[in-house]
């Protein structure tokens, strides 16, 4: 009998021993898939960032061509405020 009862202990230790393995199997499957789904999501991170990096270049160049617009807008305007201010002295009566 008492070799019956070592055996149902000794049976009984391995099932929860199993049965910890098995947890651990568990936990160590899901860290796996937690781990690909963040690589994923970092990759879709810097997908994104090298997107909008390239937005942002596109942004500062369309900046800079309106500054350069602007310049020239506002130079033909003070050139033609000048003109317009000579040809009303010269037709201002003295």
């Amino acid at each position: 009998m008492a070799g019956t009862e070592k055996l149902d202990e000794a049976f009984d230790r391995f099932e929860r021993a199993l049965r910890q393995f098995e947890a651990a199997v568990g936990r160590t499957q899901q860290t796996e898939k937690r781990a690909e789904t963040l690589a994923g999501e970092a990759e879709a991170l810097r997908r994104d960032r090298a997107r909008l990096a390239h937005e942002l270049d596109l942004v500062r160049s369309k900046a800079g061509e309106l500054v350069d617009t602007s310049k020239q807008a506002a130079g033909k305007i003070d050139a033609a405020m000048s003109r317009i201010r000579a040809v009303l002295h010269s037709n201002s009566p003295d």
